[in-house]
């Protein structure tokens, strides 16, 4: 059954939502479980590539870094190069060609010891002895003088023989092979040892089923023989030589095994063992060689190829190399020409000669210069991996990308930094490609978790707080790390009531599409100014009304400047919107703002069948006083005294002093006016401040003498004239003795 689009989506949906839930530490342990499988058990070796390859890398790069690229004189190369096929014939030559190559070697450049690269397991028929015999046993056999010519000829033309006795001339390795084919040709050298000379010890190496090995009057002649079989890693790349194979009962060494155990004369070649049993080392005649448990050994490269000293093989051949070209050298002789296929691919080139090969090998195992991979490798790779892994799971700040990003690098630098010091220092090849995959998975889950997390965290949060603050304010409360809650609690915050004046009157008048186009267009004018003065919060729309409060969900010590600035912004843009409202032929209006501050109940209040994020209380009921008395007294803006001494640097207006509906403590009211006035809105200020203090002296005549000349001043004031005629009432009737200068009004 075939997922369908909506399917699939819900399938992922759910997917991160689990992710999202699962402890980070618990998953990222679960992770650091699965990498310690890898160096702990035989888990992904044989299955997965990329690890291996990944180390091979990684191993790559610490071979590069450490390079001596230098020759070293022990040994050299005698190349079967172009110049020499061009020269001296097609391959394969005549093997009395090898045995005058063999001959200069010994005689001429005193060579210490030569091995061939090169396979012998056919006879060389070149000379036509085989004819001449045939002629000898049946055209000719009666002709007695040919029969004994071909007696005296047949040491000339027997070439393998000639070749046989040059190489008696000095110390001589052959090369042998173990096809994977079944096959046996030439004849099988004697092992370096068999499992009788290991006392039960056990070698986990397979057994061979075939060999190819040069003639029995050669192999009878040579000093030993090795094999030339390498290993291929994962990458197809030779890293690895193995240097014993195991063939019937016994073990037969690598080609440069053989040619070392010839150097020095090494009377036996002994297997070595660690604590538990592991094969650890091979002994030849005093120089130990690391290998694996399965016996091979890390090439050890000297540098890219002809890093060696490298003389062709026709140079050689008519003596144009030097005497004391390379006395006591060990000469290798092999190719470097393509189309003879020798050819391997290396860390340090994809055609590297195999000869050459052989040569870093014996010059690593001279110099003891071969690295080794210590028995309790997977252990140490193990414990690093323990506890880097636990360092970027618990010590790194994953909410902060970038410094946990820096924290990741500093941990896989240490464990960089360690390892090379163990590879230069002890020479020993510690895993760590899986300890640095393994930090990239867990930065990569402690990103993803991150990113989950906080996804969840802000949809949470708008959940919450979506209806009355707006997306980038959701964020940015996120990225407080501040924790938000809906639940009811008291704080002192600061409340605006914001209200369309006559607003029954103007709707009657627009068709209902335009008039909610109308209030479309004003209502998120007005949301985006709270929004924009100190993150104010929109509680809710009542028709044309507007309530919206500051401090809260975030906390904010400047809530009162907020509402204050909020609504004189709010003032500023009615007249903008009305020049907008004219193009479209809608009403212009205008709009009474009361603002007040105090300790108010706010939380996620409501019933069971609906909750609104809100505030309650007397501060509250007040602000919502203040703004129906904006049209008693003619302003823009009234704001109790609260928050009048909580916002400083502002110019106010004081308006009166009020009793509202349901308060018996009068409460003095302010228009705000704004910050730093200039001297003659100051001097405005001071004129209207005596007017009033004369009002509530009860001096009426003299108040409203005062409160006309403003009045006549400033006519745009329409405060003045409100108590020019408040005063002019009160010389008629006076108020009560016990007046305290406070109106009282009974309505809202």
């Amino acid at each position: 059954m075939a997922f369908q689009p909506a399917g699939l989506s819900n399938l992922f949906r759910g997917l991160i939502t689990r992710l999202a839930g699962a402890p980070r530490a618990l998953a990222g342990l679960v992770i650091i479980g699965v990498f310690l499988l890898h160096p702990l058990t035989e888990f992904g070796k044989s299955t997965f590539t990329l690890l291996p390859k990944l180390e091979g890398f990684a191993y790559d790069a610490r071979l590069k870094l450490t390079l001596p690229n230098t020759d070293d004189p022990q040994v050299v190369i005698i190349d079967i190069d172009e110049t020499s096929l061009q020269r001296e014939g097609r391959w394969p030559w005549s093997r009395d060609k090898l045995a005058r190559l063999t001959t200069q070697l010994f005689d001429r450049y005193r060579a210490r010891a030569i091995a061939f690269d090169i396979l012998f397991a056919e006879r060389d028929l070149s000379s036509g002895i085989t004819v001449l015999d045939q002629l000898a046993e049946r055209e000719l056999r009666s002709d007695a003088r040919f029969v004994s010519a071909l007696q005296r000829l047949r040491p000339q033309l027997d070439f393998d023989a000639r070749f046989a006795n040059a190489m008696r001339r000095g110390p001589v390795v052959l090369a042998m092979a173990f096809p994977q084919e079944v096959e046996t040709r030439g004849e099988l050298p004697p092992p370096i040892f068999t499992e009788a000379d290991i006392a039960g010890k056990h070698i986990g190496i397979a057994p061979e089923h075939g060999y190819v090995a040069s003639l029995p009057e050669l192999v009878q002649a040579a000093a030993a023989s090795g094999h030339i079989d390498p290993v291929f890693d994962a990458d197809n790349q030779v890293r690895r030589v193995p240097m014993i194979k195991r063939y019937g009962g016994g073990y037969y060494p690598a080609l440069s095994l053989a040619v070392v155990q010839t150097a020095v004369e090494a009377k036996r070649v002994t297997p070595q063992f660690d604590s538990e049993g592991a094969l650890d080392a091979i002994d030849v005649g005093g120089l130990n060689v690391p290998v694996d448990e399965y016996g091979a050994a890390l090439i050890p490269f000297r540098g890219p190829p002809r890093t060696f000293r490298y003389h062709s093989a026709a140079a050689i051949l008519d003596g144009s190399v030097p005497v004391g070209a390379f006395p006591g050298a060990i000469a290798l002789v092999g190719t470097s020409a393509k189309g003879l296929k020798d050819l391997r691919s290396t860390p340090l080139d994809p055609d590297f000669a195999g000869v050459e090969i052989h040569a870093n090998l014996i010059a690593g195992m001279l110099n003891s210069e071969i690295k080794s991979i210590p028995a309790r490798a997977n252990a140490i790779e193990a414990l690093v991996m323990i506890v880097a892994g636990l360092l970027a799971l618990f010590a790194l700040p994953y909410r902060r990308p970038l410094l946990n990003a820096l924290g990741v690098v500093a941990v896989a630098g240490a464990v960089l930094a360690l390892n090379f010091w163990v590879w230069a220092r002890w020479s020993y090849v510690i895993p760590m490609a899986t300890t640095l995959l393994l930090l990239a998975v867990l930065f990569a889950w402690n990103m993803l978790s991150g990113f989950l997390r906080e996804g969840a965290a802000i949809r949470r949060l708008s959940g919450m707080f979506g209806e009355y603050v707006p997306p980038q304010r959701v964020a940015e409360m996120r990225e407080s790390g501040r924790r938000f809650s809906m639940e009811g609690e008291s704080r002192e915050l600061t409340v605006l009531f914001c209200d369309v004046r006559n607003f029954t009157a103007l709707s009657e008048n627009l068709p209902p599409r335009e008039l909610s186009a109308m209030l479309n267009v004003y209502l998120t004018t007005m949301t985006e100014l709270i929004h924009d003065h100190r993150h104010g919060t929109i509680d809710k729309y009542v028709g044309d009304s507007i309530m919206a409060f500051w401090g809260a969900p975030e906390a904010n010590p400047e809530h009162a400047r907020g509402a204050v600035e909020a609504a004189l912004a709010m003032q500023r843009r009615i007249p903008v919107l009305a020049d907008e409202f004219a193009h479209r032929g809608w009403p212009a209006f205008t709009i009474g703002i009361g603002v007040n501050t105090g300790t108010m109940s706010i939380g996620d209040m409501g019933s069971k069948f609906r909750k609104a994020y809100t505030v309650l209380g007397d501060a509250v009921n007040l602000a919502s006083r203040l703004e129906a008395l904006t049209k008693e007294y003619g302003v823009g803006v009234i704001a109790g005294e609260d928050t009048v001494r909580a916002v400083r640097g502002f110019a106010w207006r004081e308006i009166d002093r009020v009793r509202v509906l349901g308060k018996v403590k009068p409460v003095t009211i302010y228009e705000p006016v704004g910050p730093s006035p200039d001297d003659e809105i100051a001097a405005e200020l001071g004129r209207h401040n005596r007017a009033l203090a004369l009002y509530r002296a009860r001096n009426f005549d003299e108040a409203e003498e005062a409160f006309a000349a403003l009045a006549a001043a400033h006519p745009g004031t329409p405060l003045y004239a409100y108590f020019r005629a408040r005063c002019a009432a009160f010389r008629f009737s006076a108020p009560p003795i016990d007046w305290d200068g406070a109106t009282a009004f009974a309505t809202k």
